[in-house]
């Protein structure tokens, strides 16, 4: 019992990993076979590309810091790339190895630092299966650079497609000039060129397979995943127009205005966006309770200030459920938990005070946590900026650009965005977009003449 709780400790996890995954790729570049004393060399060598290249993921990108699914998903698609060298290996030969496949998922689901970091340690194990050659290793690791360089910014299935191009291309240069290196004649009709050509592409198709399921599986989305899911045509967004509409265009405007701000300070803007779109899901639960979906009555007026704080946070929790059911991307999901942070829902808060009820301002916080990434601080502003920018009657650019300082300075000064990563710079910069966005809200359209006479054809029921 105590070695089955000790392995769900993190650092046994990856001390395991660093251990016993090397071991596991040697046994699978060995074509399964029986071990020998000689494969020691090649233990060493995966080893410590692994453990160099994991240690420098792990501090560079944050994802790794707050949810555990990135590490097993980043072990999992290298040990599913390296069960493929063998098969490829016995088919292709030294030139077929699926380097491509593996840093194209990992770069596309992680970012540049982690498509790097599986570049050496793919490169290292495809030169091992190579005996060695240290023009295999320069191949693979330059065709991956460009590879990870093209596709950093894949936000459509056709980026994947022509970077399969270049990296042929890149590959055969590469090829070529090696081989001129070593004073040997270019042999054109060589199938070894056909099949360097090919490489890349097969990789592709391969990566655009496997994409979509990875995606499921782990709840960790690519750009185009994440914009399939904020195409308002997701049953999620549906739902919640029928059942909040309120809500639900509160969501869309708060999505363009989170995507311009990312685009602006060179965030995620596609997680932005996406995460806009899903922050309030969970007021479908109780629509009534939220101001944008009310008319007439509301509810609030009959409850004590506790149980209005217990019902307006709670749409946090419902909608932190929903993502998981519906299996909404990991990030998303962090975006309807953080978007209000631990902030106090000063409203009911001076209600309690005004009842001369013995209450703290810690009574009234949401539960956070606090935003952890950029794109989550957008949300959070940009969420705070909405609705003051709709309480307020008269505005004028000026005015507008004044509220959003001093909501932005509010929510620096209460320590709210002390993790999301968002420097000074950065909120000046949303400051200046939110302004310009909000500015253009107030712009009326000219009055047109009104016609001489018109004939009633409808009437609206009474």
């Amino acid at each position: 019992m105590k070695i089955l709780k000790s392995l769900k400790d993190e650092k046994i996890q990856t001390y395991l990993f660093y251990i016993l995954t090397p071991l596991l790729i040697v046994f699978i570049i060995k074509f399964f076979s029986f071990p020998k004393i000689t494969w020691i060399n090649d233990y060493v060598l995966i080893g410590g590309a692994n453990f160099l290249s994991f240690i420098w993921i792990k501090d560079r990108v944050r994802f790794f810091k707050i949810h555990r699914q990135y590490f097993w998903t980043y072990a999992g698609v290298i040990l599913m790339t390296v069960v493929l060298f063998p098969l490829a290996y016995i088919l292709l030969g030294n030139y077929g190895i699926p380097v491509f496949f593996g840093v194209v998922l990992i770069t596309v689901l992680m970012g540049t630092e982690s498509g790097t970091a599986a570049a050496v340690t793919l490169s290292t194990i495809a030169t091992i299966m190579g005996n060695y050659r240290f023009d295999l290793f320069a191949l693979y690791i330059v065709s991956s650079a460009a590879g990870i360089y093209l596709v950093r910014y894949f936000n459509k299935r056709n980026d994947i497609t022509k970077a399969a191009v270049y990296v042929s291309f890149i590959s055969i240069v590469m090829f070529f000039l090696m081989t001129l290196h070593d004073g040997a004649t270019l042999n054109l009709e060589d199938t070894n060129i056909l099949i360097i050509l090919l490489n890349p592409f097969i990789s592709m198709f391969l990566a655009l397979g496997v994409l979509p399921y990875v995606e499921y599986f782990s709840r960790i989305y690519s750009n185009i995943g994440l914009s399939e899911l904020g195409g308002l045509s997701h049953p999620l967004l549906k739902e919640l127009s029928m059942e909040a509409p309120g809500t639900y265009f509160h969501s869309v405007e708060l999505a363009n205005m989170c995507e311009m701000a990312a685009s602006r300070i060179g965030a995620n803007y596609m997680l932005a966006r996406t995460g806009a779109y899903f922050h309030d899901i969970g007021k479908m639960k109780r629509p009534e309770f939220f101001t944008e979906n009310q008319k007439d009555y509301n509810p609030h007026d009959a409850m004590s200030p506790m149980m209005n704080y217990l019902v307006i946070t709670s749409h946090v929790k419902f909608g932190a459920e929903i993502a998981k059911k519906n299996r909404l991307p990991l990030l998303v999901e962090d975006a309807i938990k953080e978007h209000h942070g631990t902030r106090m829902v000063s409203f009911f808060y001076q209600k309690a005070l005004s009842e001369n009820l013995n209450v703290s301002p810690d009574d009234f916080r949401y539960p956070g946590p606090k935003p952890r990434t950029k794109e989550s601080g957008i949300i959070m502003l940009a969420d705070s900026c909405e609705a003051a920018f709709k309480s307020f009657r008269e505005l004028n650019p000026s005015k507008i650009e004044n509220m959003i300082e001093e909501i932005v300075n509010r929510v620096y000064n209460e320590r709210q965005l002390d993790d999301s990563g968002l420097s000074l710079k950065d909120l000046d910069e949303i400051v200046q977009e939110f302004s310009k966005i909000l500015s253009l809200r107030i712009k009326t359209r000219i009055a047109y003449p009104k016609g001489e006479g018109v004939e009633k054809v409808i009437r609206i029921a009474r």
